[in-house]
């Protein structure tokens, strides 16, 4: 652990990666900084080991960052800053949503473990409040009907109080597992991750079949009805190799983004329903990649078919005979 002023801010944490230009460091609230080293004044090592900041000092801070007219509301693993006239328990629906994720992987065989830092959920009265908030703190506006979003670099949540609509509530569940799945070690991250696997774990989370009690679920409760109408409805013009390319790239989400969700969704929901021990196996293998390492289409395809087979065909094939039976 150091501290060191950097920009007129006062940062504590555990360097992570650093050299003569780079300095990325994982601060005791979560976040991670990045800065030249020789910027840093005043630094100085302060502990052995990683400290995190304790849900009471994150309430403080919180507290002083977004102002009175803020209430911070702590739970087990959660911090959450929503303004005062906002009824809706928040803190407690993410820890819901947090204690359903981890119950779920670890019935699958999925190993988890305690997020090393407090997770942080800001929550705005409007969406025009979200959007500012944004602006202001990255220097650029957010998409046109955005709803909310987890940003990896602060570890937050950051959304608005849309109501009980089933648009911004799969939002909120979506961006939580987001969250979660990074700080309980289903996802790693500081290694880059396929996003396919990233979107397509949160997208079948966005069920509620997924986080409640199994005992009173059949498996139609877990299918996300809206993306497997997506890909239903674009099979016909549905590339031959399109399995090969979302497993080996994440360029399909910025050519057909609407495409390469439902094949994302599809792909997941199949391994996940299907070949559970060999999903879990396949999370654990990308979540051990290096940190700060890139992945490149080789080693994704590499580790996917180390897994599951090299015989895409077949593999496609057996899918799109499982899409035709599902209800």
């Amino acid at each position: 652990m150091m501290m060191a002023r950097v920009n007129d801010q006062m940062l504590e944490g555990q360097p992570l990666l650093w050299d003569a230009r780079h300095m990325l460091l994982l601060g005791r609230d979560g976040a991670l900084y990045e800065f030249p080293p020789d910027s840093a004044r005043q630094a100085r090592k302060t502990k052995v080991g990683f400290s995190r900041y304790t849900s009471s000092e994150m309430q403080k801070r919180l507290r002083e960052e977004f102002g009175r007219t803020f209430k911070v509301r702590t739970t087990q693993h959660f911090v959450v800053a929503t303004p005062h006239d906002l009824r809706k328990d928040w803190a407690g629906q993410m820890e819901s949503l947090y204690r359903s994720f981890v119950r779920n992987m670890r019935v699958r065989g999925i190993a988890t473990v305690q997020p090393q830092v407090a997770l942080v959920a800001v929550v705005f009265r409007t969406q025009a409040d979200y959007y500012r908030h944004y602006a202001a703190t990255n220097g650029t506006p957010l998409q046109p009907n955005t709803l909310g979003h987890y940003e990896p670099k602060s570890n937050r949540i950051f959304l608005f109080d849309s109501g009980q609509t089933s648009g911004s509530i799969d939002t909120i569940v979506h961006e939580a597992t987001h969250q979660t799945a990074y700080n309980v070690g289903v996802h790693r991250r500081f290694a880059e991750q396929p996003k396919w696997l990233v979107e397509g774990l949160a997208m079948m989370f966005e069920m509620p079949g997924m986080r409640e009690a199994w005992s009173i679920h059949t498996r139609s409760d877990r299918i996300n009805r809206g993306r497997l109408e997506d890909f239903r409805r674009r099979l016909e013009k549905r590339p031959h190799d399109a399995l090969l390319r979302l497993v080996t790239s994440d360029q399909t989400f910025r050519t057909d983004p609407v495409g390469a969700y439902a094949e994302a969704w599809l792909l997941s929901f199949y391994l996940y329903e299907t070949r559970p021990q060999k999903y879990s196996e396949y999370l654990a293998r990308v979540a051990a990649r290096p940190a700060f390492s890139l992945y490149p289409a080789s080693e994704r395809r590499d580790d996917f078919t180390s897994v599951f087979g090299n015989n895409f065909k077949l593999l496609d094939a057996q899918m799109l005979r499982y899409v035709e039976q599902l209800p």
